[in-house]
């Protein structure tokens, strides 16, 4: 594959710039990197605001963050619809990796899973829980009454007395009295 096919497969790059700029050296240098990437043939669209002002309040993500963050979040860059860089100029090898990466199918995974260790889970395809109520889908089935049946083992979170069933010492099928538990009464 020539590099003109590689070009033709990047993704688009949507780069947000403060108007007038907080140090205008710095943006000059980024807009300069930009150029230069767009003439090679990444697809890099440039929005100033003083300039595009629409741009910024047509772009939902955008309108999102200098709502709840402020000026200060600015330069924004978007690959699609998520922001990638934020406060910052991207430097030309994110700004190449973006554009390399936006391709690649991704599997939407949740939030919250993410969270919670590398990969997260795959976004459920279907509302539940409370979330499903509110959209007015029918609540999740009941959860089964009673529970598994634990056979032999021992149930320590459910006060587990010796024979696997929960309960109070002397009272039946509770194991013999005071087995395992400290007395409280005084002798």
């Amino acid at each position: 594959m020539s590099d003109a096919d590689d070009l033709g497969q990047l993704a688009a790059l949507d780069i947000f710039l403060p108007s007038p700029p907080p140090d205008a050296e710095i943006q000059e240098a980024f807009l300069d990197e930009a150029a230069a990437l767009a003439l090679d043939g990444h697809p890099i669209t440039v929005y100033l605001q003083d300039e595009d002002a629409w741009a910024f309040e047509e772009c939902e993500p955008v309108r999102a963050l200098l709502d709840s963050a402020g000026e200060g979040a600015l330069p924004v860059t978007l690959l699609g619809l998520d922001i990638v860089v934020s406060a910052m100029y991207p430097t030309t090898e994110q700004m190449r990796r973006f554009a390399r990466a936006g391709t690649e199918a991704r599997e939407r995974s949740s939030a919250a899973a993410s969270a919670c260790g590398p990969g997260g889970a795959p976004m459920p395809r279907e509302a539940s829980g409370f979330a499903a109520q509110l959209m007015g889908v029918a609540p999740a089935p009941a959860r089964p009454a009673g529970g598994p049946d634990i056979g032999t083992r021992r149930n320590l979170m459910g006060g587990d007395v010796g024979d696997g069933l929960p309960g109070a010492p002397g009272a039946p099928g509770a194991g013999p009295a005071g087995a395992g538990v400290p007395s409280t009464s005084a002798s």
